[in-house]
């Protein structure tokens, strides 16, 4: 508070510490004026009437009528530059008002209304200071919140916001002063020195105040969010900042998760979690076998969830072995269909196909020659050179026939074959009407034994695999029903059932490893996946080969973690044995600094054992709560990440406070 110096009637000079030297006078003048009247002279009644006037505004600026006044005129007059001229307008307001009403003149009421507000001030001083701060901080902020760019909170360096806050601040100060000492030039130079001040720190602890108050608000929030996430707030510093040197973000990060399922860690998101874990995994303590009994037991359940996702999408495996003898057995139940066409069958002349064939047989040589010579054979009654008209003889030859097409190679051999057959079962189709009914049915379960072994084709890597173009041309000819058959053909599910049967192979025999099977089943390009979304349609074949996919990455960090660490845990446990510096401490120690290196290191290794001993527990827990972290997925524990690398680093409305509460002193000094 300034001091102002005050001259007495018998001429001394006092000094008097006031708000301003209005208020400096009315104090000196109060504290100088007798409390008693003179002796041996009544008061008039005026004067008695004047003196009960005066105790009872000194009471009620004493009482709570009064701080209720010194807070309220307080903040007004706090208000920079407008202040003095509201306050005057309010005390002048009250003195015309009071003349309206209880009469008198007005200057003595305006006189009693600033003597109200003195004394209301005078006796709450720190209530008073208090409302001018509020008021000018009050009046300030909306300053600063207008023209930002002028109180330094707008872009740019921090030197050009300083210097803007400092001319700002210059200006405000000059003005206020100027003000509330009727243009005094000292009072108003003043004002603008303390205005530059405060504008020219005003940037730099406005920064330093936003940022601290942030960083406890922080602070709070991130233990809020760890608790709730149920970890620590390292644990959520260490994953965070993992997660921005492998470039993830909260929502990079969920998306994998969910795409990897349900059993997927925080530990397999990117490298650099990887190594988190492989370093915790190496270090002998609690995090160490938490973060293997993890790992370890979900690689053990690795082969459960293939097989419950192949079952669950594919359908359950069958052995094709067992498909195709059931085909066969009911093939042969088909047996007495075909004595019950033959029966009543008429003789049937086949004398114009035997001749066909012994044209044939004149004009072919080799192999070809020799299987239709065999085949004409057949044609003759037994142990006779004559065509025989049975009608199941030519149903043997067609059946013989039949076999002979089964292994041959030879294409013209096959072509010849065909021909005979072909004449031989227009022949049939003839002469025994019901036995195209009965073929139909054998053909249909030949089809089915034949897709059978197809599927188990789709998956192979050779030329013996179809290509996708073929594959849906083989699913859309197998879907045809054959003769005399009523609804689609069983061809494409005995496709999907060998191509399943397949799959279940490849599995039994890859199962403890998954980059085979992802190698085996997905192949090196993207066939497979439209071949299997053809057989079992492709939202199913997408969920297994994103089942694939999701065990290949836990397998890859299980590698990481559990068997690069293993050369890290050999090396701890060879200087456990050997002591941590092994058996050549002290001549390392000597020949570094002689004795006094000798003891220097000998007082940092005592150093580090004490602190191990005392630290070692909170380490210990720190490191087990980011174990705990990395090999767990909540959506709680992504959002703690997510909120820590997202809050603020300051808070602009307590910048604006502090800056506005620096500025708030350079206004202070005349009032």
């Amino acid at each position: 508070m300034p001091i102002f110096e005050i001259q007495g009637p018998d001429g001394t000079t006092y000094e008097v510490d006031a708000p301003d030297e209005a208020s400096a006078v009315r104090g000196f003048k109060k504290f100088s004026a007798p409390t008693q009247p003179p002796a041996g002279r009544h008061l008039s009644f005026e004067e008695g009437q004047a003196l009960l006037d005066a105790e009872e505004r000194d009471s009620r600026a004493k009482g709570v009528s009064g701080a209720v006044g010194a807070a309220l005129t307080g903040v007004v007059d706090g208000v920079p530059v407008l202040g003095p001229m509201a306050l005057g307008a309010t005390q002048r307001a009250a003195a015309g008002l009071s003349t309206l009403i209880d009469g008198g003149s007005y200057d003595e009421r305006l006189k009693q209304a600033q003597d109200i507000t003195s004394a209301a001030q005078e006796a709450h001083p720190y209530v008073t200071t208090g409302a001018n701060i509020a008021g000018a901080v009050g009046g300030t902020i909306p300053l600063m919140m207008a023209a930002p760019g002028a109180f330094g909170a707008g872009p740019g360096s921090f030197a050009v916001r300083s210097g803007a806050s400092a001319l700002s601040g210059s200006a405000v100060g000059g003005a206020d002063s100027a003000v509330r000492s009727d243009g005094d030039l000292k009072q108003t130079g003043k004002g603008v020195r303390n205005g530059f001040i405060a504008g020219l720190a005003g940037p730099a602890v406005g920064s330093v105040v936003g940022a601290a108050y942030r960083g406890i608000a922080n602070r709070f929030a991130d233990r809020a969010a760890a608790s709730a996430a149920g970890t620590t707030p390292g644990a959520v510093r260490d994953l965070a900042k993992t997660a921005a040197d492998d470039g993830l973000d909260a929502a990079a990060m969920r998306a994998r998760l969910d795409e990897l399922g349900p059993d997927a860690m925080i530990a397999d998101l990117g490298p650099g979690f990887q190594g988190k874990a492989a370093s915790l995994a190496a270090i002998p303590g609690r995090a160490q076998s938490i973060t293997r009994d993890a790992l370890n037991q979900r690689q053990a359940g690795a082969n459960a969830r293939i097989g419950a996702a192949l079952d669950d999408n594919l359908g359950p495996a069958q052995v094709p072995s067992q498909m195709t003898e059931s085909l066969k057995a009911n093939q042969r139940i088909l047996g007495p269909g075909y004595d019950e066409a033959f029966q009543g069958a008429a003789p049937h002349d086949i004398r114009i196909i035997a001749s066909d064939l012994d044209k044939s047989i004149g004009r072919l040589r080799g192999a070809a020659q020799r299987k239709l010579v065999e085949v004409r054979g057949m044609l003759n009654e037994t142990g006779a050179n004559r065509v025989s008209t049975d009608p199941r003889v030519a149903f043997e030859t067609r059946n013989a026939i039949d076999g002979m097409l089964a292994t041959e190679v030879d294409t013209k051999v096959i072509g010849v074959l065909t021909e005979a057959r072909q004449m031989l079962d227009d022949a049939l189709t003839r002469s025994v009407p019901g036995l195209k009914r009965v073929d139909a049915q054998y053909a249909e379960l030949a089809r089915q034994r034949e897709a059978i072994g197809r599927g188990q084709q789709v998956l192979d890597s050779g030329r013996t695999a179809p290509r996708p173009p073929e594959l849906a041309a083989e699913l859309q000819a197998g879907a045809q029903p054959g003769p005399f058959q009523m609804g689609p053909s069983a061809v494409p599910l005995r496709l999907s059932q060998g191509a399943r049967a397949e799959i279940d192979r490849i599995v039994g025999t890859n199962a403890n490893d998954v980059a085979a099977l992802n190698r085996l089943i997905k192949g090196e390009g993207d066939w497979n996946r439209q071949k299997l979304g053809m057989l079992f349609g492709q939202e199913k074949a997408d969920r297994v080969f994103r089942v694939l996919e999701s065990e290949r990455q836990f397998a890859a960090t299980h590698n990481v973690v559990t068997r690069n660490s293993e050369t890290a845990r050999r090396m701890e446990g060879i200087a456990e044995v050997r002591g941590a510096h092994g058996g050549d401490f002290v001549r390392n120690a000597y020949a570094a600094g002689g004795a006094p290196g000798l003891i220097r290191s000998t007082g940092l290794k005592m150093a580090d054992k004490a602190v191990n001993v005392f630290a070692g527990p909170v380490i210990d827990r720190q490191r087990a709560a980011l174990a705990e972290a990395l090999t767990r997925n909540p959506d709680a524990l992504i959002g703690a990440i997510e909120g820590y690398g997202s809050r603020a680093r300051t808070s602009p409305e307590l910048e604006r406070i502090a800056k506005a509460l620096i500025l708030s002193g350079a206004t202070t000094g005349p009032r």
